[in-house]
């Protein structure tokens, strides 16, 4: 373990750090290297330690002074000198105190005349509670606090995060109110007798609140030089910030070699920061960016920056022959919320990547390699009263097997009033919705033969910007008996669209209007509830069942197919259909604090005799199953047999598509969730076919999670369903029903041990099982190790990626070495647009 740190520290303390780490603003932020930062962590910054505050005992102590100035405690005392000049010797547990500053020595001289103070003999000097210096002699003048300090040892806890640094030297001299210059210092977090790491210095300079300065320093471990530092500073702000490089750090790929990242921190004031950010991907090439911070105030921030790599100039170049690709692109960034005193809300999510292949090389998380989906979205926000306004601009890139669908919503200004009661009319709720956007869509290919082979026309491709005018008035009506709540729901919606296709699926300068009827009834019977009680009388637990039916007709909806598909809002068709459903839910009781008097007298009443407990209701199981059956299965002839339909009435009841043949019964969806204690949390969702094709698809997630084991899993599984003999007129190519494929995915995770504490480490996976079985290919696409251990004063952390997904076939360690009170060293993900 010493020679692994030692190989670890030589490497990263190379060139030595003079900034401060990033730490935002008013809040500190995480940086992890995973997608799942509570099981894979690298390092956690340990809680914060103060020392503890020192008691004084006056009994059986003669006291000299007082009236605002230097006051002694002592058991003997001796003085000579006139009045103003006095020299007094004060021997016996002396204490000595002025101001937040105290000396306790065996013997204290105090020099009236020059305000000296000379120690002898287990000299302890305190500054508060921030620092501590002691030693064998010292001459010390209490109204300068000027003076000096002889085989001394002492500490600060005016760390970033609050850490005790230790330090032994040979003299320490106060040089001014806030600093102190040491000589033949050691200094540490470690309380060990043989601490674990130190750094020993000639001369060292420590300024309150400002920072340790180090010449000629070098880092030990087990007080075995390991590597010596011209310079090194060590920031000692708790809140403030301080400009400078970073910490430098390394990683290792298969795939892009040795990894060589450093930075540089530029603090803009109290609300703002930036860092410049530079990589070597030995075997690849450079990447460059920064990354900009700001705070307006409490609530608000606004982050944004780029990051740009250049590949193929470094290592085995692209040569047109060269089976490797230059994979390099560039990312920009902004993300952001802004409160306003009017009651505005901006907010701001935005990732713009020059390429799916660019993300996928070079982003470190499972989750971005295998997404094909970018959003970036904009929005300004006001509610007030029964009012909504939203203005937005929203960009969607979905990348498929040789085709890119973009689309763009710019701008988009939606107005919306919330349900209220009409004046006059009572029990009648009038609500509506409109909007007026800039759409556009453009699907790019790369064979575009192969493109009108599967699809049967050109791509889509519409003007920048195109014109989409909706409005969408409703009233309701709600009807509440003793036995069921009933809500009618009627309403009429028109759209514009500037644009339209033909029977070609060409995009036409023609505009089209789309004018449909909405209704809706919804029928809530009143649940239905029984107790469930123990032997002994005690309550155990309370069992629900709700059942609900709800009828919906839609109807106007005439030119489906020429309909440009730009979201969710053109996948509205024609619809005569109920859906039913019920409900089951199983109640317990749990004790939480009771912070009302009422809910302590209650408490105080109760037998249970848990004090300050009041008692709540707990859902720990919950089981929803619903159907839907449609009159109309061809859905007013939006629904085309033989193809996938993406159509908002069949998505609204599961995720999984079910519309590539007509049908009047939807599968039966089911939704369980089971969760008895805080720490354990289970979900699945399936869809069952009922004609004969049975279990359609499934989901499952589990979760554990205690202080030191942490279990994490989700698997889903889909199947490409086999049609009926009278339906396999409607089957793809594969005698399959359109739309369904074979899919099998499982992501485990597990971690041990207490990141604060001892040994930890953990492992998450994530297998393709379907995929990899025709290429007979390892089903595992990505890995993640972790192995640390945490003293009392460091940490070290190991971790190992793979990947092999894609374009993207790697190996990579990556680490983590924390000194306490110093910061991390290692491995960082730089260029936050790619976390």
């Amino acid at each position: 373990m010493r020679f692994f740190c030692a190989i670890i520290i030589i490497y990263s303390l190379v060139f030595c750090a003079f900034g401060q780490q990033t730490n935002p603003v008013e809040r500190q932020v995480s940086n992890p290297l995973t997608d799942t930062p509570n099981v894979n962590p690298l390092s956690e910054d340990p809680p914060p330690q103060t020392p503890k505050k020192k008691q004084n005992k006056d009994s059986d102590y003669v006291v000299e002074g007082g009236d605002g100035e230097l006051v002694v405690y002592s058991i003997n005392q001796t003085g000579s000198g006139e009045k103003g000049k006095e020299i007094v010797i004060h021997s016996g547990r002396v204490d000595a105190r002025y101001g937040i500053y105290r000396i306790q020595a065996d013997k204290i001289t105090v020099i009236r005349e020059t305000n000296m103070m000379i120690a002898e003999g287990n000299v302890v000097f305190d500054q508060g509670d921030d620092q501590r210096i002691t030693g064998t002699k010292s001459e010390w003048n209490y109204k300068t606090k000027i003076g000096y300090f002889v085989d001394s040892t002492g500490f600060t806890n005016q760390t970033d995060d609050g850490t005790v640094i230790y330090f032994t030297a040979d003299r320490v001299e106060r040089i001014s109110l806030d600093e102190i210059k040491i000589i033949n210092g050691q200094f540490t977090a470690c309380e060990d007798s043989v601490p674990k790491w130190s750094f020993t210095a000639k001369e060292v300079y420590a300024k309150t609140n400002v920072a340790l300065k180090m010449k000629n320093a070098k880092f030990r471990i087990k007080n075995i030089p390991v590597i010596a530092l011209p310079y090194l500073s060590i920031p000692l702000r708790k809140d403030d910030r301080k400009s400078g490089f970073l910490t430098p750090t390394i990683g290792y790929s298969s795939n892009k070699g040795a990894r060589l990242s450093a930075a540089y921190y530029q603090t803009l004031g109290r609300s703002a920061d930036v860092t410049l950010r530079g990589d070597v991907y030995t075997s690849r090439g450079i990447g460059y960016g920064f990354d900009a911070r700001t705070r307006a105030n409490s609530r608000s921030y606004f982050n944004f920056g780029t990051y740009v790599v250049k590949d193929r100039i470094l290592g085995s170049k692209f040569n047109g022959t060269d089976r490797k690709s230059d994979q390099g692109g560039s990312i920009v960034y902004a993300e952001g919320v802004q409160y306003f005193p009017n009651g505005f809300t901006a907010a701001v999510d935005v990732r713009l990547t020059s390429s799916l292949a660019f993300r996928q090389v070079f982003s470190d998380g499972i989750q971005q390699v295998i997404s094909p989906i970018e959003v970036s979205k904009a929005f300004v926000n006001k509610s007030w009263n029964d009012f909504s306004l939203n203005i937005q601009a929203k960009s969607e890139v979905i990348s498929i097997p040789n085709v890119r669908v973009k689309t763009r919503s710019l701008p988009s200004v939606h107005f919306e009033k919330r349900p209220s009661p009409l004046k006059f009319l009572d029990d009648v709720y009038f609500s509506f919705k409109t909007s007026i956007e800039g759409v556009s869509r453009r699907e790019a290919v790369d064979d575009i033969n192969l493109y009108r082979q599967i699809v049967g026309s050109d791509p889509i491709v519409t003007p920048v910007i195109g014109q989409r005018f909706d409005l969408f008035p409703q009233v309701s009506v709600p009807i509440n008996t003793k036995y069921a709540t009933f809500t009618a729901t009627g309403g009429f919606r028109t759209t514009y669209y500037s644009n339209s296709l033909d029977s070609f699926r060409r995009v036409l300068g023609r505009n089209i209007i789309r004018s449909y009827g909405e209704f809706e009834f919804d029928v809530r019977p009143v649940a239905l509830a029984k107790n469930f009680y123990r032997k002994n009388g005690s309550f155990r637990f309370r069992h629900t069942i709700e059942p609900y039916l709800t009828y919906r007709l839609v109807k106007g909806v005439n030119d489906f197919n020429k309909l440009i598909r730009f979201d969710y809002l053109d996948t509205i068709s024609d619809t005569n259909e109920v859906e039913f459903g019920v409900t089951n839910r199983i109640f317990t009781r749990r004790y939480t604090e009771a912070v009302t008097a009422e809910a302590q007298k209650e408490q105080q009443e109760n037998p249970t005799g848990k004090s300050q407990l009041s008692v709540q209701p707990y859902e720990i199981f919950t089981l929803t199953v619903r159907q839907k059956h449609f009159f109309d299965p061809y859905f007013g002839g939006a629904l085309t047999p033989g193809r996938r339909n993406q159509l908002s009435t069949i998505a609204a009841l599961t995720p999984f598509t079910f519309g590539g043949i007509p049908r009047k019964w939807s599968p039966i969806n089911i939704d369980f969730t089971y969760r008895p204690e805080r720490t354990i949390f289970f979900n699945t969702r399936s869809d069952f076919g009922i004609n004969g094709d049975g279990l359609r698809n499934i989901s499952a997630t589990v979760g554990y999670d205690t202080k030191l084991l942490k279990i994490f899993q989700t698997f889903y599984y889909t199947r490409a369903v086999d049609l009926a003999p009278s339906l396999q007129q409607f089957g793809n190519s594969f005698g399959k029903e359109a739309g369904t494929q074979r899919g099998s995915q499982w992501n485990p995770s597990v971690f041990l041990g207490d990141r604060n504490k001892g040994i930890f480490g953990g492992v998450s996976l994530f297998f393709d099982f379907q995929n990899r079985r025709a290429t007979r290919g390892s089903p595992l696409i990505s890995s993640l190790g972790t192995i640390g251990y945490a003293y009392d004063c460091c940490s070290l952390v190991v971790q190992h990626y793979t990947f092999n997904v894609g374009v993207r076939r790697e190996n990579r360690f990556v680490f983590s070495f924390r000194l306490n009170g110093i910061g991390a060293f290692g491995t960082e993900q730089f260029g936050q647009g790619l976390r």
